[in-house]
C-alpha cells in the first residue's frame, strides 16, 4: 500500500504537469473540465505556468493527507500498530480532506480568470463552478474526522485503564 500511495502521488504530479505542458493538452484536459471548451483561450507559457502553479494549491492539500496515508501504512507494514499514532493521522486526513473540497471552487474560477485574460474585453470569462465532486470530498473528510474521535477516546480509555490495573 505505500508503493500505491507513492506512486499514486508522482503519478498525480506528473499528470498534472503533463496537463500543463503544451497548450493541447491544457486546452483538451483544463478547460474542457471548466467549461471553456468552445472559448478562446491566451495559452502562453505565463498562463500555462500560472495555472500550474494554482492547480497546485489543493494538490499540495492531497499530499498532505496522502503522507498521512502513507505513513499509517507504513506503521502497519512495520508492525507497529500503536492507536495513539493512527487517531491524530486519521484527524489529520480528515481536515486535509475538507480543506482539499474548499478550494477547488477557487481555484477553478481562478484557472478561469488566467486562462481568458488574454480575450479582449467582452470575452473573458469568470467561471463559478461547484461540483459534487467536492461535496463528496468534504463528506469523506466529515466521515473520516469519526474514527478520528473514536480512536483518540478508545485510546485515553485504555491507558486509563492500564493506570489501573
Amino acid at each position: 500500500m505505500c508503493l500505491l500511495v507513492a506512486f499514486g502521488a508522482v503519478a498525480t504530479q506528473g499528470l498534472l504537469a503533463w496537463a500543463w505542458i503544451s497548450s493541447d493538452h491544457a486546452s483538451a484536459l483544463v478547460a474542457a473540465r471548466l467549461g471553456l471548451a468552445d472559448v478562446s483561450l491566451s495559452l502562453d507559457g505565463w498562463s500555462r505556468g500560472l495555472g500550474l502553479a494554482v492547480s497546485m494549491i489543493p494538490l499540495a492539500v492531497l499530499f498532505r493527507a496522502l503522507r498521512q496515508v502513507y505513513q499509517i501504512c507504513d506503521d502497519i507494514r512495520e508492525g507497529s500498530v500503536f492507536w495513539g499514532l493512527f487517531a491524530p493521522r486519521l484527524r489529520r486526513i480528515a481536515w486535509a480532506m475538507l480543506a482539499l473540497a474548499a478550494p477547488r471552487p477557487l481555484t477553478d474560477t481562478a484557472l478561469s480568470v488566467i486562462l481568458t485574460a488574454g480575450n479582449p474585453p467582452g470575452e473573458r470569462h469568470l467561471v463559478l463552478a461547484f461540483s459534487t465532486d467536492d461535496t463528496m470530498i468534504a463528506i469523506l473528510g466529515g466521515l473520516i474526522v469519526v474514527p478520528g474521535l473514536v480512536m483518540r477516546e478508545a485510546g485515553l480509555i485504555a491507558q486509563e485503564n492500564q493506570q489501573i490495573i
